[in-house]
């Protein structure tokens, strides 16, 4: 004898491997685009600036004003610019964990005299559902 399904129940073994499988999609984890805070700078815009050339206005017309900035009260006219990214996601990895995940990045740019000196990248390592980090390349500090 056969046992039909009826629309009113779905058997949990019918649903623990239906979330299993959309665990497993990323198109799963994040239902929706991840709200973003502030400014994403990516690799090859970074490739742009070289220390010891760069211009702040360049600097500037191309980023924007920056998250935050300071003033080194050590070194004449300097100043560090700091420009962050936060996101934060929703979907089942919100649900499972209890809060949405985030991701930030900050790149600083040290200026003296106009001049942009230094700069660097400190960005938030990703992970994988089950907590092991993403590979990812090691990038340049300069």
């Amino acid at each position: 004898m056969r046992r039909r399904w009826t629309n009113e129940r779905v058997p949990p073994f019918v649903a623990l491997t239906l979330l299993g499988l959309c665990a497993n999609l990323p198109g799963c984890l994040s239902a929706q685009p991840p709200d973003q805070t502030g400014v994403r700078i990516g690799d090859e815009t970074l490739k742009q600036f070289k220390a010891g050339v760069t211009t702040e206005d360049w600097l500037l017309a191309v980023l924007g004003k920056p998250t935050s900035e300071s003033e080194l009260k050590t070194i004449p006219n300097t100043r560090v610019l700091r420009y962050a990214l936060g996101e934060a996601a929703g979907g089942l990895g919100a649900l499972f964990s209890g809060q949405p995940s985030k991701n930030t990045s900050v790149v600083y740019f040290i200026i003296t005299d106009g001049i942009v000196t230094r700069f660097w990248a400190d960005r938030a390592v990703d992970h994988t559902l089950l907590g092991a980090p993403v590979e990812a390349s090691p990038g340049e500090k300069k």
